[in-house]
Order: structure tokens, then sequence, then C-alpha cells
């Protein structure tokens, strides 16, 4: 007896969706610029809890890949004394999501903890971070930065990039013309670049400039500025006044019937908070 033999005709009608036809969102820490998350859901669009406006992600409808490291456990009492238990996760030193249980379907973000770009496959397939947008290029050979500048540090230092600022620190005051001049001549050393090449813009307060840099790309002044942050002192990396205070404040239990997109309210006394209705 000759062998059954089976036939089977696929066409693309037949075929789910996969990852590459869902646009990809790549999350950052807003503090630190460390990538903490990569997902095809749109936060912005995601509902919220009530309790602390953290966004809600479903971990099973969305493709979800999280770096982040164990931030513990932590116990928030709130106003009407009930108790939370939130499984904190960090990106870096900083909490920026949790989940109510281990292993919970559902992911809370902290309200404003990440900022986002929308992700290319060129850009995820190099595996280097995109240029932040506070590094954006304004003419075919120029390239704009925004500055947020720490006055009457102990040295002189680039301490970060971030999504919405480079932070620098400088010895003297950014209301004087000596303490212009002092953030010029560190940024020429940093980007390489003559003072002729550098002007600095207004920018909302005495402490936020914008930076115009004559002659390199956005990626050159990135990667430049980048460079600098990594080769600081631990030591002096971070001082105890840019510490950010990531506590949050106990807010009142809603209803679970007034609760908005489908977000649980907080749990009773020593019981995890209910995850949003699907």
């Amino acid at each position: 007896m000759p062998p059954r033999r089976t036939t089977l005709t696929y066409s693309s009608e037949d075929v789910g969706p996969v990852v590459g036809d869902r646009p990809l969102y790549v999350y950052y820490c807003k503090y630190s610029g460390k990538h903490a998350l990569t997902t095809d859901c749109n936060l912005a669009a995601a509902p919220r809890r009530r309790t602390d406006h953290a966004i809600v992600l479903d971990t099973q409808a969305h493709l979800v890949k999280l770096y982040a490291s164990d931030g513990g456990m932590k116990l928030l009492r709130r106003r009407n004394g009930t108790v939370e238990r939130q499984f904190r996760l960090n990106a870096g030193k900083l909490p920026v999501a949790y989940r109510t249980e281990p292993e919970g379907r559902f992911l809370y973000i902290l309200d404003n903890a990440l900022t986002t770009y929308t992700a290319d496959e060129s850009a995820l397939g190099a595996g280097t971070p995109p240029v932040p947008p506070c590094i954006l290029a304004i003419d075919k050979d120029k390239t704009q930065a925004a500055l947020e500048v720490d006055e009457r540090g102990k040295v002189r230092l680039v301490l970060r990039v971030t999504a919405d600022f480079v932070r620098i620190q400088i010895k003297g005051s950014m209301s004087t013309t000596n303490g212009q001049e002092e953030l010029l001549e560190l940024l020429r050393g940093v980007l390489g670049v003559r003072l002729g090449q550098l002007s600095l813009q207004r920018g909302e307060s005495v402490r936020h400039k914008m930076l115009v840099v004559d002659g390199l790309s956005p990626e050159t002044v990135f990667s430049r500025l980048q460079k600098s942050v990594n080769s600081n002192p631990r030591s002096l990396g971070r001082s105890s006044k840019h510490i950010i205070n990531t506590s949050i404040v106990p807010m009142e239990v809603p209803d679970p019937a007034t609760a908005p997109g489908g977000a649980a309210p907080a749990s009773s006394a020593a019981a995890a908070a209910a995850p949003p209705a699907p």
C-alpha cells in the first residue's frame, strides 16, 4: 500500500500578523536615557490607572521586550488605609515600571518615566541608540542641542544625555559672561571643534540654552557627548543634588465602577492591586 501524502497550500491571506508589520516603539528612561522598553503598543494611547496615573500595558495583547532589573517589592499605603504591593522594575537605579504580581500579566509604567522614539529596522538592527530628540539638525551643516546647566559645581563636565536635555555642570553662573564662556570652552573640548563653530541661543530660563554647532552632524554630536559622559569618574558623575525623587505620593483609591480605560483600583490590605479588565 503506497504511503499517504498530504498537500497543503498556503496563501498570504492565511498568514497572521507578524512583528515586522507593526510599528515598534522604543522607550528610554526619561532621566537616565537608558533603553527600558520596546513594544508595538503606543503608550500614549494606552489606559491609565486612576490611583497613580500609571500606564497599563497588557503583555499578552502586545509585544513587550523589557530591559529592566528587579527593583524589589514596595508597600504603598493609600489615604483610605489600604495597602498595595508593587514589584518594581528599574532602568539603572531608577524605577520605571511595576507589577502587582511577580509574574503578572499587566505591566504598569510609572507616569512620566519613559520617553519614546519610533524605531525602524535599521536602528533596531544596528543595536545602537538613536539620537535623542534634544539633538537635531537645523540646517545642512548645523546641529542644535538643548542644554540644561547646573551651576556652581566642583568640576566642569557633561553629566548625562537624556531625551529632553544635555545636562552639563559648570563652576560658574550662567547669568554671567564668564559662566557662558566656561560652558562654551567645555563643549569646545568635548566636541573637538573651534569656538567659532559654537554659539548659544536663549532657552526657557537662564539655565536652559540652545547650543548651535556648525560643521557636525547630530549623530557625531551625540556620540562625542555620550563618550564624555562615559569617561566621567564615578565619584564625580552624580552629586546629591542630582538624585531624582522617585517616591510616589499616595492618591485616593477610586470606585471600581469609575476606573477609566478598564484600569482597576488598588488592592485591599496585604493584597496586590487588581489588573484592568480586558
